[in-house]
C-alpha cells in the first residue's frame, strides 16, 4: 500500500515559507505538496545530497495560478564555449540580460509555433522568443548540446501554476521566469482585450488590435514578461539524525493584471432591398395569404426561386444586457432582478465586424476565484482585491439598423400597401406555444409571459468561444377568404396557419422559408445554404417544378433576420390583420410590435418594436471548441450538414475525410437543459424533412458560415482568436 505524506504550504498573498524543512517518516513512499509529488524511491539514493529541490507557483491577480509559465535555473555561458562559434551563436548569454544576434535577451519562449493536437491550432499564435522547440532539439546536434548543458534545469507550470525543478545545485542560483500572457491556457489574453481591458496603447498592436506589433526587444512587447530572482538553494536530503528533508520555494507574481474574457461570434443576413414577407394589392379580395407572401415595392410577388439570391449580409448591431456584480447568482435565479440589468457600453468590450460577420470579446464580471494549495478554484468576494472573474450572465440582441440597410419603401397597392420592418432577435429566447412576450393589453397573463422572456439569459465562462443558433420558425397560410375566427386556440395564430412545415406546397406563402436552389436551376452552389426539405408539385418557377428549402429547424453560426411587411392602410381588406404570425402574436388592428413602444426589454431599457415572437423563433448560444472551428474552416462549402449521428462532418469530400465534432449544437434532437428547454425545438419543429406533421425528429445538425462574402468561421480565424 502506497503511503504518502503531505507538506502544507502557505498559498496566501503574504507567503513566508521560503524554506520548508520537514521530518519525514521512513516508510513514506510519496511526498505531496501543492499540486505535485515526489516518489522517495527515485530521489533518496544518498544520505547526503549536494542538490536541492526548487518548487513554487506563478500567480497573477493576487493568487491565481498561471499555467504554461516557463521557469529555469540560469547557467552562464562558459569561457570555453564562448570560443566555439556554433555554441555561442545559439547561446551567447553570460548574464540573463545579454542578447543574441537577433537582439533578444535570454528567455524560454518558443521561437516558432507548434501544432497543438488538443485544439487543432498552433501555439503560440505569435512566437516572439528564441527557445528551440523539441523537433529542433532532437534533430540538431548543436541545439541538443546547448539544451543538455544550459537548459537542463527548466520547468513548465501546470494548470495550477505550480512548478518543480529537481536536482538543482545548492547555493545561490538565478531563477528565471518567462511568460507570454497570450499563451497561458484558459487565462490567455487577446490583443484586443489587452487594449480594451488592460489599457495598453493601440500603438503596440496592428490589424485593428487583433495582432501584436513584432519586436526583437522583448521589453517592447506588452504580452511578454521576464523576471530573475536570486535564490539560495538548500540541500534536499542531508540530516541523518533527524531524518528531515529541505525544499526551497520561490514563487513569482507577474505584473500584468489579467482579465478573463470570452468570445461571441456569428454571421447575420436579411432579405434584399425592397423585398419583404407581405405584399400590397389593388383588388378587393380579402386574402390573408398576402401577409405571408414575399413581395416587392411594386406590390408584385417575388418568387422564392429567386429568394436565395435575394438574401444579403448586413452589418449587425449587437446589444449586450448583463447582471451587474452586486446581483448574486441566487438572486438571478429568482428572476426578480431583471429590472437591475445593465446595457454594456460599446467601449467596454472589443467588437469586430465584416459584412455580416461579427465577433465580440467580452470580460467576465462574476464569480471571482483564486487558486488554493491543491490547485482548486476558490471563490472569493467580488469586491476582493485578489482573484479573477470567471463568469458573465446576460443576454444579447441582434439587429441590422435602418441606417445600415434602409427600410424606405413600401409594398404598394391602391387597396392595401405594406410597410417593412426588419425582425430583431433576443439570444437566448424560448417559449411554449402562445407563451411568447406580447402586448400587455392582450390578456391578463401577458405580463407573466413578458417577464419570463426578459429573464431568459445565458451564463458564459471565461476562455469560452460561443456562436449563435436560431430556430428558423416558418408559418404558412394560403387562406383567401374568411379568417373570421382569429387566433384559433388563443395562441396568437390566424385561422389557416400551418406552423413549421417547410415542405408544404405553399412556397410563395410560407413566411420565413429560405429556398436554397440556385436561380432557375437545381443545386445550391451559388449560396451553399443547406436544405432540409423539398417542395414538390410546384407550378413552373423559372424552369423548376420542385425546390430545395430550409426551415422549421435550427441553423447554427448564422442568423436570418427576415424583413416583414405590415398593413398600414385599408387593413380591413385583410380582415383587419396587420402582420403575419411568423413574426408576431397576431391580433386585429394591433401595431404594437410594428411601431416604437414602451415595453421594457430589461433594466431601464425599453422598446420591443420589431422583436420576433419567442414561441416560434427560439434562439440560443452554442459553446464552440477551437478544434471544431478549425475543422469547419477546412470545409470549402459555406453550408455544413452532419451525418445522422448529428456529429460527423465531411471535411474533404474528394478524400472522404470525416471529423466527429466535439461540441453539442442545436438540432431537432438535442436538448441542452431539459429543466429550461421544454423540447429540442418549438411547436412541432426539428422534424424529418422539415415537416411538423412528421413524428420523427431530424438528427442532423445544420451550419451556415455566412451569405455572399461572409464567413464567420474564417473571420474569427483571421482575427487570431483561434
Amino acid at each position: 500500500m502506497n503511503k504518502s505524506q503531505r507538506i502544507y504550504f502557505d498559498t496566501g498573498t503574504t507567503k513566508t515559507d521560503k524554506y520548508i524543512q520537514v521530518q519525514l517518516e521512513q516508510d513514506v513512499d510519496t511526498i505531496e505538496f501543492m499540486t505535485m509529488n515526489l516518489y522517495t524511491k527515485d530521489v533518496y539514493q544518498d544520505f547526503n545530497s549536494d542538490y536541492g529541490v526548487l518548487v513554487g507557483r506563478v500567480t497573477a491577480n493576487g493568487g491565481v495560478g498561471i499555467p504554461n509559465a516557463k521557469i529555469s535555473i540560469f547557467i552562464p555561458l562558459t569561457d570555453e564555449d564562448a570560443n566555439i562559434g556554433e555554441i555561442a551563436s545559439i547561446y551567447p548569454y553570460k548574464t540573463p540580460r545579454d542578447k543574441n544576434s537577433d537582439g533578444k535577451r535570454y528567455n524560454l519562449l518558443p521561437r516558432v509555433s507548434e501544432y497543438d493536437p488538443a485544439t487543432g491550432t498552433y501555439k503560440p499564435k505569435q512566437p516572439f522568443g528564441s527557445f528551440p522547440i523539441k523537433p529542433e532539439i532532437v534533430t540538431n546536434q548543436s541545439f541538443l548540446d546547448v539544451y543538455k548543458k544550459y537548459y537542463k534545469y527548466t520547468a513548465l507550470t501546470n494548470q495550477a501554476g505550480d512548478y518543480m525543478i529537481f536536482g538543482v545545485p545548492v547555493g545561490v542560483q538565478t531563477v528565471h521566469l518567462s511568460v507570454d500572457i497570450t499563451d497561458i491556457g484558459k487565462y490567455s489574453m487577446t490583443p484586443a482585450a489587452m487594449v480594451t481591458n488592460l489599457g495598453y496603447s493601440p500603438n503596440f498592436f496592428t490589424d485593428n488590435n487583433s495582432k501584436i506589433k513584432p519586436s526583437d526587444d522583448l521589453t517592447d512587447l506588452p504580452n511578454i514578461e521576464t523576471q530573475e530572482i536570486s535564490v539560495d538553494i538548500i540541500p534536499f536530503w542531508g540530516d541523518t539524525t533527524n531524518f528531515t528533508i529541505g525544499i526551497t520555494r520561490q514563487d513569482f507574481r507577474i505584473r500584468s493584471v489579467l482579465t478573463n474574457t470570452f468570445v461571441i461570434f456569428g454571421s447575420v443576413f436579411t432579405d434584399a432591398y425592397k423585398s419583404m414577407w407581405g405584399r400590397g394589392t389593388n383588388d378587393d379580395k380579402h386574402r390573408v395569404w398576402l401577409l405571408y407572401q414575399m413581395g416587392v415595392d411594386n406590390g408584385k410577388t417575388v418568387r422564392q426561386n429567386q429568394g436565395a439570391a435575394l438574401k444579403i449580409a448586413g452589418t449587425v448591431t449587437e446589444k449586450i444586457y448583463y447582471y451587474p456584480t452586486n446581483i448574486t447568482d441566487s438572486q438571478i435565479a429568482t428572476g426578480n432582478y431583471v429590472d437591475q440589468m445593465t446595457l454594456l457600453d460599446v467601449t467596454q468590450y472589443s467588437s469586430y465586424k465584416r459584412n455580416g460577420d461579427f465577433a465580440a470579446i467580452l470580460s467576465c464580471n462574476r464569480r471571482k476565484i483564486v487558486t488554493d494549495e491543491l490547485g482548486n478554484e476558490t471563490v472569493v468576494p467580488d469586491n476582493s482585491p485578489d482573484g479573477i472573474f470567471t463568469r458573465f450572465a446576460g443576454f444579447m440582441t441582434l439587429e441590422i439598423s435602418n441606417e445600415v440597410l434602409p427600410l424606405d419603401w413600401s409594398s404598394s397597392g391602391n387597396k392595401v400597401y405594406m410597410l417593412p420592418i426588419r425582425q430583431k432577435l433576443k439570444f437566448p429566447q424560448y417559449a411554449t406555444k402562445g407563451k411568447t412576450f406580447k402586448n400587455p393589453t392582450v390578456c391578463a397573463e401577458a405580463e407573466a409571459d413578458n417577464d419570463e422572456w426578459r429573464k431568459e439569459h445565458y451564463s458564459f465562462s471565461g476562455g469560452g468561444i460561443y456562436s449563435v443558433s436560431r430556430f428558423h420558425g416558418i408559418v404558412a397560410n394560403g387562406s383567401s377568404s374568411g379568417a373570421e375566427n382569429p387566433q384559433a386556440g388563443g395562441y396568437g395564430f390566424i385561422n389557416g396557419d400551418n406552423i413549421n412545415i417547410a415542405c408544404l406546397n405553399a412556397l410563395d406563402v410560407n413566411a420565413g422559408t429560405i429556398q436554397t436552389n440556385n436561380y432557375d436551376a437545381t443545386g445550391n452552389t451559388a449560396v451553399q445554404f443547406p436544405s432540409n426539405s423539398i417542395i414538390t408539385g410546384c407550378a413552373n418557377r423559372g424552369g423548376l417544378t420542385s425546390v430545395d428549402v430550409f426551415g422549421a429547424n435550427w441553423m447554427n453560426l448564422s442568423v436570418y433576420l427576415p424583413q416583414t411587411g405590415w398593413v398600414e392602410n385599408n387593413y380591413s381588406f385583410i380582415f383587419d390583420w396587420r402582420a403575419n404570425s411568423q413574426f408576431t402574436w397576431a391580433r386585429k388592428n394591433d401595431t404594437y410590435y410594428m411601431t416604437p413602444n414602451k415595453q421594457v426589454i430589461a433594466g431601464k431599457y425599453s422598446d420591443t418594436c420589431s422583436f420576433a415572437r419567442s414561441d416560434v423563433n427560439w434562439t440560443d448560444f452554442i459553446p464552440m471548441t477551437k478544434q471544431d472551428i478549425v475543422k469547419m474552416n477546412e470545409v470549402d462549402c459555406k453550408g455544413i450538414v452532419t451525418a445522422n449521428d448529428g456529429k460527423t462532418i465531411v471535411t474533404n469530400p474528394a478524400l472522404g475525410t470525416t471529423y466527429p465534432l466535439q461540441g453539442n449544437f442545436r438540432n431537432g434532437t438535442y436538448n441542452p437543459d431539459p429543466l429550461k428547454w421544454c423540447a429540442p425545438a418549438p411547436i412541432c419543429g426539428g422534424r424529418m424533412n422539415g415537416s411538423g406533421t412528421c413524428p420523427t425528429e431530424d438528427p442532423k445538425t445544420y451550419f451556415f458560415k455566412g451569405i455572399d462574402t461572409s464567413d464567420c468561421v474564417a473571420f474569427i480565424t483571421c482575427l487570431g482568436i483561434i
